[in-house]
């Protein structure tokens, strides 16, 4: 079985996601981590520094894609949690999990955290900056693919993470 999770920013996916995996021993994938593997191979230092000299991240969005298409047909009798924006869609049969969680909520987990894309000194600053994120990785996705990753119809089961750990989820 595969389960695909999606969801805003900030909203736990990943952590929900390896928590489940280890609980329930199913492998863990993660396109973020197929992003910044890629982009180690192109020779550059990270995923910020890539997107500044490369700014049309189109060709490397396909790429991703088309491998997490292709462990959807030849391994989906296996169990894998995958945490991805995408990844429901390139795996139809998938169990789809959306995570949902308050703006302000993120922000302040983005606030508490020490990612080294995304520098934001204030609260309203990390929540626009969150905001800004997910249309923008929504409006690609919409030119790219014509899907909608703000449809919650699209998803099996949609969970908020505002108030509950990521054990609880």
């Amino acid at each position: 079985m595969i389960i695909t999770i999606t969801g805003k920013p900030c909203s736990g996916k990943g952590t929900v996601g390896k928590l489940f995996a280890e609980k329930y021993n199913f492998e863990y994938m993660c396109t973020g981590d197929m992003f910044r593997e890629y982009t180690k191979q192109l020779g550059y230092s990270s995923v910020l520094e890539f997107q500044q000299k490369y700014p049309d991240i189109t060709s490397v969005d396909k790429e991703i894609d088309n491998q997490t298409a292709e462990i959807g047909k030849t391994r989906i009798n296996e169990n894998i949690v995958f945490d991805s924006r995408l990844a429901w869609h390139f795996i139809p049969n998938s169990f789809k999990v959306f995570i949902d969680v308050d703006w302000n909520i993120a922000a302040e987990r983005l606030l508490g955290t020490n990612r080294n894309t995304e520098h934001v000194s204030s609260l309203q600053e990390a929540e626009q900056a969150l905001k800004n994120r997910w249309q923008e990785e929504n409006t690609r996705y919409t030119k790219l693919y014509a899907t909608n990753n703000t449809n919650q119809n699209n998803y099996d089961l949609v969970i908020s993470s505002s108030f509950l750990t990521p054990e609880q989820i």
